[in-house]
């Protein structure tokens, strides 16, 4: 049921230079209607209460806020102002009604293409841990994970498809506590097209090279964790819909689903989880950028993140839990602060894995790094 529409005494904001007269109620009531809009409909509920003390800057921070809701929402006038009878507040009203809860149901599908599900003692070859600080050139080992992949489809999520990479014991126990979401690069890339979403045909690649590739890394590793592989559309990039919003249902629904299909007498009830460390690798930091910053909790919850050669995807994201990977020469030492270099190291013992002139020292990133950040970071 909506909730109940709340007035305002007097104009809010600054319009033209002229304060207006922003009473302390007033400023509450605004505040608290704003912290109830989610971002992407010009509110502030992914990062709801921190607003300034201070009643300068409060208004401040009030005025900003009333601008990009009226450019988000695309009213007639833009002046930074809410007036008590005015159109701008009554849809922040109407947008900050309770909304009616949405049903997340996810169900474990076949995997696409006729791919395996099962990988058992897989080798990987990464770049050894102790070889990658420093200047010198990047040794390979090869290292081995045991797993099982799998394709969930979800109903009630902007995003609808999900790869799952779930560890696994010698005994074939199912392994990982702590979710790791992975964001691929936009799908365009790969020859994915949005206009088969909906049936996910001709996107088999993407799940088998990412659960292979990223999954692999995370299971020859040990770490506690179970990778998530959120597969949007390439118009989604920017803004993951809904997904901000209902992510730990969704999470939760995809993993209960996962963890059952492969071992139902794990989990008590659904799977649960109070924290998670996410990565992406070249410009799927556009998505992931817009999960961190805008999905409800999820920075606060955030062990560690991974950003695996973003540069290049056009990337000066330096988040503070960020361990950054740049394929680029270091400029005195490496690693510099949260930034590891690995530019001109990777020719010598790692081009022997390529086909000749076939070796793409970004793609190395993704293929060889994410082991390194897994063991230095999450162990």
């Amino acid at each position: 049921m909506a909730n109940k529409i709340v007035k305002i005494s007097a104009p809010v904001g600054i319009r033209n230079g002229v304060v207006m007269p922003n009473t302390a109620t007033d400023l509450a009531i605004v505040t608290d209607l704003f912290d109830r809009i989610l971002y992407r409909q010009g509110g502030t509920a992914e990062i709801g209460g921190l607003w300034a003390t201070g009643r300068t800057l409060l208004i401040d921070e009030v005025t900003a806020q009333i601008i990009v809701f009226q450019t988000v929402n695309h009213r007639p006038k833009v002046d930074g102002v809410l007036d008590p009878n005015g159109g701008s507040i009554q849809l922040m009203n109407q947008l900050a009604a309770e909304p009616p809860p949405v049903q997340v149901a996810a169900a474990v599908v076949p995997a696409p293409d006729g791919y395996g599900e099962e990988q058992t003692d897989v080798p990987q070859i990464v770049a050894e841990v102790n070889s990658v600080a420093g200047l010198g050139p990047l040794r390979p080992i090869t290292v081995k994970g045991t797993y099982v992949r799998k394709l969930v489809r979800v109903d009630g999520s902007s995003i609808k498809w999900f790869g799952v990479v779930i560890p696994k014991s010698s005994s074939g126990k199912t392994l990982g506590s702590v979710p790791h979401l992975n964001f691929t690069p936009t799908p365009i890339q790969g020859g994915y097209s949005d206009a088969n979403y909906d049936t996910f045909g001709g996107w088999g690649r993407l799940w088998l090279d990412y659960t292979g590739v990223i999954g692999g890394q995370m299971a020859a590793s040990g770490v506690d964790q179970i990778v998530v592989l959120p597969f949007y559309r390439t118009s989604q990039a920017a803004n993951l819909g809904d997904f901000l919003d209902n992510w730990q249902d969704v999470v939760s629904g995809v993993l209960t689903a996962a963890i059952n299909s492969v071992d139902p007498l794990r989990l008590w009830d659904t799977f649960t989880f109070d924290r998670i460390v996410t990565s992406s690798f070249s410009n799927g930091f556009v998505a992931h950028l817009n999960f961190q910053s805008h999905a409800a909790g999820a920075a606060g919850m955030t062990d560690v993140l991974f950003d695996l050669d973003g540069v290049a995807g056009g990337s000066h994201w330096r988040p503070a839990k960020g361990i950054i990977y740049q394929n680029r020469t270091a400029p005195r030492s490496n690693p510099a602060g949260n930034v590891w270099y690995v530019g001109g190291r990777w020719s010598g013992q790692f081009a022997k894995f390529y086909p000749p002139g076939g070796m793409n020292t970004h793609a190395c990133c993704r293929n060889h790094l994410l082991y390194h950040g897994l063991l230095r970071f999450c162990s």
